[in-house]
């Protein structure tokens, strides 16, 4: 991934900030800041859209395939949500949605009870095989 996303915190200096971002190019990365806030920016927007795909799965309103093939051919995703999810780990979405919910206290960033399940029963994506979709033959060790 070619962005480096820099959180700027309540104590972070000038000086390294400014190193920050130069050594982030120097390494021909692209930056975005954020200030410390839960989740950031990219886990705040990106989180919510996963955490909203396993809801309508939960629902019935779509199947996996179809959530994901929506947001591909609709926002020009390279990969749907449920798909990215499981190549992030549902239990590592799983945490950053409660780190959200619970910085924010806004019940709009609630973890979806399917994830959860997902997570307690040990489907935590591409590293275990199995997550929303199943990884027969993906090499774990290749990761």
């Amino acid at each position: 991934m070619p962005l480096v996303e820099i959180i700027r915190g309540i104590s972070t200096t000038d000086a390294v900030f400014a190193a920050t971002l130069a050594l982030s190019r120097h390494l021909g990365m692209q930056t975005c800041v954020s200030q410390d806030r839960p989740g950031f920016l990219v886990n705040r927007m990106l989180l919510p859209l996963i955490n909203e795909a396993f809801f309508l799965l939960m629902e019935g309103t779509g199947t996996a395939e179809d959530i994901d093939l929506g947001m591909i051919l609709s926002d020009n995703h390279p990969i749907g949500p449920l798909k990215r999810a499981d190549l992030i780990g549902l239990d590592t979405c799983l945490a950053i949605m409660q780190v959200i919910y619970e910085g924010t206290g806004d019940s709009k960033y609630r973890p979806c009870p399917l994830l959860r399940q997902y997570v307690d029963a040990g489907r935590l994506g591409r590293k275990t095989r199995l997550g929303v979709f199943s990884y027969d033959d993906y090499d774990v060790q290749a990761q």
